[in-house]
């Protein structure tokens, strides 16, 4: 698993892990699949390694998301900013 501390430019408190929890917005129990790495409105991120994006755009629940594909495994960047939302392409 790569490491994935610093890839918010120095925003490393997980806000959220995997697992069960009360949804942020309903309040009700549901299961995350991921991990929330808090930072403010507009910072800018890098990917955790070299892949193919296979998914760009709205994705409900998950707001504007970037989704990196590499080998067997798909890595999910949600609640982007729109701003950094780029077309489906091979990366790097």
């Amino acid at each position: 698993m790569p490491n994935m501390y610093g890839l918010l430019h120095g925003y490393t408190t997980i806000n959220s892990y995997f697992g069960k929890r009360s949804s942020p917005t309903a309040g009700a129990s549901t299961y995350h699949k991921g991990i929330d790495i808090g930072a403010p409105q507009g910072s800018s991120f890098i990917a955790v390694c070299k892949g193919k994006i296979t998914y760009t755009g709205f994705l409900g629940g998950g707001g504007y998301t970037i989704t990196l594909s590499v080998n067997n495994m798909k890595i999910t960047y949600c609640h982007v900013s729109p701003n950094y939302i780029v077309k489906v392409r091979r990366c790097c």
